[in-house]
């Protein structure tokens, strides 16, 4: 599923226009990008949690020559599901 079934789902839910939720999701996505960019976590109870974790630097290796390459230090984000995410899912 992508953003345009999700909405498309959204709206067949709620009977809401299809406009109305783009609005919502974007209006969502937007608000979780800034807090995370705050540097805070986000909890969506009984769903799952998403996290801030900083991933180290670390030697790779080219796939195409084998050659040993760096990789920059930098800021990722994990997604923990909740209870209720999984009892749904694994029922």
């Amino acid at each position: 599923m992508n953003k345009t079934d999700l909405i498309k789902s959204i709206a067949g839910k709620t009977g809401n226009k299809e406009i109305v939720c783009r609005q919502m999701v974007k209006a969502m996505m937007e608000t979780m990008e800034e807090e995370l960019d705050k540097g805070e976590g986000i909890v969506l109870q009984g769903f799952g949690s998403f996290r801030l974790w900083a991933q180290s630097p670390r030697m790779g290796r080219n796939p195409r020559t084998g050659a040993a390459c760096p990789i920059a230090p930098r800021i990722s984000v994990r997604f923990k599901a909740g209870k209720d995410l999984l009892k749904k899912l694994n029922k």
